[in-house]
């Protein structure tokens, strides 16, 4: 308890202000306040299908960093587009292409 008060609640203190604290007898109490964040609207498929609207020849790992997803994720959804007939490969997986289906 001693370490937490000397070395880490001044780190802490630093960082947030002490409205963020409630001190009493035997426990801290902490607040986080958060901003409310609007979640996107537009889905990862849809964030695919713009992405390689913009660029037919983009590898899967440009999209996963574009869009914050692993690249397994970005894999999936290529899958789902594609059993959708929505997304098609066309040519190696080096040296080919996108196609959106209209």
């Amino acid at each position: 308890m001693i370490l937490l008060q000397k070395l880490v609640l001044p780190r802490i203190l630093k960082v947030y202000s002490k409205e963020s604290f409630i001190f009493g007898n035997s426990y801290t109490r902490m607040i986080f306040k958060f901003e409310n964040i609007t979640k996107s609207s537009e889905k990862s498929s849809e964030k695919i299908l713009n992405l390689i609207k913009e660029n037919k020849n983009i590898t899967i790992a440009e999209i996963a960093k574009r869009i914050s997803l692993s690249t397994r994720a970005v894999e999936k959804q290529i899958a789902k587009l594609k059993t959708q007939n929505k997304l098609k490969r066309v040519g190696p997986d080096k040296g080919g292409y996108w196609q959106i289906m209209e």
